[in-house]
Parts: structure tokens; sequence; C-alpha cells
């Protein structure tokens, strides 16, 4: 929960928040902070998950899927 340090609150919704950063700063404001140090760890875990899947194949023989035939 962020601290208001006495200000007025700002938003009333989740909804409203997303619109107003919308109409001031734009569509690109949404995804400040999401590259850098994020997308190279997707992309690690994303590995991984796909190296989990062959290891699988490669000891048991058999590929663990999602239950459907």
């Amino acid at each position: 929960m962020m601290m208001t340090s006495g200000e007025p609150v700002k938003y009333k919704s989740s909804l409203h928040t997303f619109s107003q950063i919308l109409k001031s700063e734009g569509p690109i404001a949404h995804f400040i902070g999401a590259g850098g140090a994020n997308i190279p760890c997707v992309v690690a875990v994303s590995c991984v998950l796909a190296g989990y899947d062959k290891l699988q194949m490669i000891v048991f023989g058999k590929k663990y899927g999602s239950g459907a035939a």
C-alpha cells in the first residue's frame, strides 16, 4: 500500500488510474520498467522450462502434458 503523505487521493480505481496515465503520459508510460532486467529473466525462465521438458523426454522417455488425449 502506498503512502499518500498528506496528499489527497488521486485515483478512484485501477481503471481510473490506467485511463489517467494513458491521457497524461501516453501508452508507452505503461511499459516503463518492463525492459531492462525483466526481458532477460523471461528468456532465462523460458529456457529452463524448455530444458526441463527436454530432460523429461530423455530421462523418462515420455512427455508429461496437460492431460488432454
